[in-house]
């Protein structure tokens, strides 16, 4: 249980030192979309695309 505690709370630091570096270079979510040539439609397509792997996984173990 220690380890899961430890492991969220690292993936909360690391999110707010990621926004904190984008607020300090002026960086925007949507800039860097374009920076890498990235479409809103896209990032939807693999969020939904990793969504369904999670269910399949979790329902693979039960």
């Amino acid at each position: 249980m220690k380890n899961k505690k430890s492991g969220f709370i690292q993936i909360i630091i690391l999110i707010v030192v990621a926004l904190l570096v984008m607020r300090y270079f002026g960086l925007t979510i949507s800039g860097i979309l374009d920076y890498f040539g990235l479409t809103w439609t896209e990032i939807i397509s693999w969020l939904k695309k990793a969504l369904d792997w999670l269910k399949e996984l979790f329902q693979s173990v039960k």
